[in-house]
């Protein structure tokens, strides 16, 4: 299994980023679902799957080209990441994609940095040629998360989504890892 994370917030407080365990999926799904029902980061504002579901997926999780991590603050997860690879075809086992999610009362604390460096690691030692994502246009903090972290805009699907009133582009973002 991947190696765990330790590290202190701004804050002082305790960090962890590691691979998650069948055990958290109740504690990751409640911070995933958290966030969507925000309504403004997810395509679903739910969370997808049952607990059930989530344990048997990080139980059989191909861990040598996938993972799912969680964010450990204090002893209490408030957040995750997901990276899988692109497909099982060999035209897209290059590449992988990527999520992350923290809960409200934990941003702005270097965690979505922290995740997003773990995944970025974790894709590197897998010999990943590229880390994609894609993200709402007007999520402004995380895509600037991402450029910080050398992601690039690929490329923009215009009047992708409509929520909230208005029309939402998705923004295309990659990274390339082996340089």
């Amino acid at each position: 299994m991947w190696k765990s994370l330790h590290s202190m917030t701004g804050t002082g407080e305790n960090l962890v980023i590691r691979p998650a365990y069948p055990e958290d999926a109740a504690a990751f799904l409640e911070t995933l679902e958290e966030v969507c029902q925000e309504g403004i980061y997810f395509l679903e504002d739910h969370a997808v799957r049952s607990v059930p579901e989530q344990e048997k997926m990080i139980r059989y999780l191909d861990h040598s080209r996938n993972l799912i991590g969680v964010a450990v603050l204090n002893n209490r997860i408030v957040g995750g990441i997901a990276v899988f690879a692109g497909g099982m075809s060999q035209k897209s086992r290059n590449f992988c994609t990527l999520g992350i999610h923290v809960i409200k009362e934990a941003r702005s604390m270097g965690i979505g940095f922290s995740l997003l460096a773990y995944g970025m690691d974790w894709a590197k030692e897998r010999n990943y040629h590229k880390l994609c994502l894609s993200v709402f246009s007007t999520n402004t903090r995380a895509i600037s998360l991402y450029r910080k972290m050398g992601f690039l805009v690929e490329g923009c699907r215009k009047e992708q989504f409509y929520f909230r009133n208005q029309w939402v582009d998705e923004v295309l973002m990659a990274k390339f890892l082996q340089e």
